[in-house]
């Protein structure tokens, strides 16, 4: 019991001095040239905090990413900079990041037209739906994937779910998958909460139910990968839809 206190506290701390560290660094978006590179330092912060304390065992936080995090397994030459051992881990990690993408693919056929008239119902929109895409719809998927979406399941899904999952054994089945409830709601309504808190508006705590969504699917998959893409085509939908409908 005195362990799982103390590991509780330890992940709350992290927490808050993540959200601190964020929210210095949200506040220097107004700033011209330094603003433009805030949303990288963030993405950093979640990224690295999640590396470091997650790299004992990064196949049981599941942010492994078929090696992409973990040291290399052999011992041949990394190549400047680690290029070779880079290369050979995203080759690793083809086969199961396309079954990935696939369930990320399947989780939104079914969800994305339940969020579609939730939308249509929430914003009640005065005009008819035109289709009209980011300006750049590849550098805004690289950027979803890469810049948000992963460091933020990597720590959010990842470490945060993971570490507190770990203080209890009681389990409950949500749809078929075995999830730890109170880590479940809890990492869901810290992420609302570091987004309100970033930008005080209520809307930013609805993000609280799509956490929902990723958590889930990271229990079912053992692994933040699905949840990651499915994190991006969320941002991507919810995007298409405001240019479109709004």
């Amino acid at each position: 019991m005195a362990h799982a206190r103390a590991s509780l506290r330890q992940i709350l701390w992290v927490y808050a001095l993540v959200c601190v560290a964020v929210f210095a660094v949200t506040r220097l978006e107004p700033l011209a040239v330094v603003g433009r590179y805030a949303h990288l330092v963030v993405a950093a912060i979640f990224l690295l905090t999640s590396v470091r304390l997650t790299r004992r065992d990064p196949a049981h936080y599941g942010v492994a990413l078929g090696g992409l995090l973990e040291p290399a397994t052999d011992d041949r030459m990394a190549g400047p900079l680690g290029l070779f051992d880079l290369g050979r881990a995203i080759r690793k990690a083809l086969p199961s990041a396309a079954i990935e993408l696939g369930v990320a693919v399947g989780i939104g056929v079914v969800v994305f037209p339940l969020y579609t008239v939730g939308f249509y119902w929430w914003n009640q929109p005065a005009t008819d739906f035109s289709l009209s895409l980011p300006p750049s719809v590849v550098s805004f998927v690289v950027a979803q994937l890469i810049v948000i979406a992963l460091p933020e399941e990597a720590f959010f899904r990842g470490y945060l779910q993971t570490g507190l999952s770990d203080l209890t054994h009681r389990r409950l089945h949500v749809l078929g998958v075995e999830l730890a409830l109170g880590a479940w709601l809890l990492q869901a309504a810290l992420f609302a909460a570091i987004h309100f808190m970033v930008e005080p508006h209520p809307a930013r705590l609805a993000v609280f139910f799509p956490a929902l969504l990723f958590g889930w699917a990271r229990a079912w998959r053992g692994g933040i990968g699905a949840a990651l893409v499915l994190h991006a085509m969320s941002n991507l939908y919810s995007e298409i839809l405001a240019r479109s409908w709004l």
